[in-house]
């Protein structure tokens, strides 16, 4: 495990590379024929329903828990798992047999949300899948606190920054999640894990279902969908002080290849093609981030030692960071026609 102090360096070297492969210099774009274009077939869809957990203590006391495995369901909660399988619920689940795969984090409130529905669906011995990358956003030096006005923000800061494109800001004392890099590679792992065990099934039915925490939830699907929607977590914000209620759902769709569409976020349906503001935004923070996830990655293989590792990142880091360059004025140009009605 790195020091504190290592993660600390690493992190700023992160912001100041980052930062600095965007704005340093002029894009040049490269000569016709420089660079290889592979033609392949677009890669199967699926749908994934990332259910967040029932009430928990920790909820109901206030405390910020964030390191498995966590505080039970509270008796609201219970309730609250079980209504995730009655048809009355506008946001009930399917029938567990429906899904292709049914996972959860490490942390019991997940777990057991995961449990009652089953439970209450009558499939209480359907096979749950438990995947770390699932687990709520580490709060580092804030874990174990009191959600007063101080931990809340300096949680929430961090996370926010990210989604809008700064992966480099840490979060203070959290050796799991660093930075925005660290958080969203776990998480994108776990998700490419479930896309895998999906396609990997001739017979499957391309549909999942995943119970983990709003954090976790909220921060990867803003900092990942080519269509994310403002709007709506900060109206969810506004009327619960949480991007999402407890048993609320964001649902996804799409594959590691080629990248997620948002669905819906508590019920609400979002169009697949954003606004003007909004894709632009998500072409610059494509193209800010593949730095940052760059230098991260090289930074990871310096400190390992390993130099088949060091040349493999420096040689996807290069890859990445020129993609993003190249991809950006077609993607503005994309953007842009498509807002104006094609």
């Amino acid at each position: 495990m790195q020091s504190p102090a290592i993660r600390t360096l690493t992190t700023a070297a992160v912001a100041l590379l980052g930062v600095g492969a965007v704005a340093a210099g002029p894009v040049v774009m490269p000569q016709a024929g420089a660079v290889a274009v592979d033609i392949a077939l677009a890669a199967q869809d699926i749908t994934l329903d990332l259910v967040r957990h029932g009430q928990s203590v920790d909820n109901a006391e206030g405390i910020l828990g964030t390191v498995p495995p966590g505080a039970p369901l509270t008796s609201l909660g219970e309730q609250q798992t079980a209504y995730l399988a009655d048809p009355a619920n506008p946001l009930h689940l399917a029938n567990p047999d429906f899904y292709a795969g049914i996972y959860a984090s490490e942390f019991l409130r997940a777990q057991e949300t995961a449990g009652g529905w089953l439970s209450a669906a009558g499939a209480p011995d359907t096979p749950l899948t438990i995947l770390a990358g699932l687990n709520e956003i580490n709060a580092g030096w804030f874990e174990g606190q009191d959600l007063n006005i101080l931990a809340e923000i300096a949680y929430a800061l961090p996370t926010f920054l990210w989604v809008m494109g700064q992966y480099w800001v840490p979060m203070l004392g959290s050796d799991i999640d660093p930075n925005g890099v660290a958080f969203n590679d776990r998480v994108t792992d776990a998700i490419a894990a479930i896309y895998s065990n999906t396609v990997s099934d001739p017979e499957s039915s391309l549909n999942d279902v995943a119970f983990a925490h709003a954090g976790t939830i909220a921060m990867w699907t803003l900092m990942n969908v080519k269509n994310p929607d403002f709007g709506l977590v900060l109206n969810e914000l506004l009327e619960t002080h949480s991007p999402l209620a407890n048993t609320g759902q964001v649902i996804i769709e799409g594959n590691p290849t080629d990248g997620w569409t948002l669905v819906s976020w508590e019920g609400h349906q979002v169009s697949a093609t954003p606004d003007l503001f909004t894709g632009l935004f998500v072409d610059w923070r494509d193209l800010n981030v593949a730095p940052q996830i760059a230098t991260w990655h090289v930074l990871e293989a310096l400190q390992g030692g390993d130099q088949a590792d060091i040349a493999a990142a420096l040689q996807a880091g290069f890859d990445q960071v020129l993609g993003a360059i190249t991809a950006f004025p077609q993607s503005v140009f994309d953007t842009i026609t498509s807002a104006f009605g094609g």
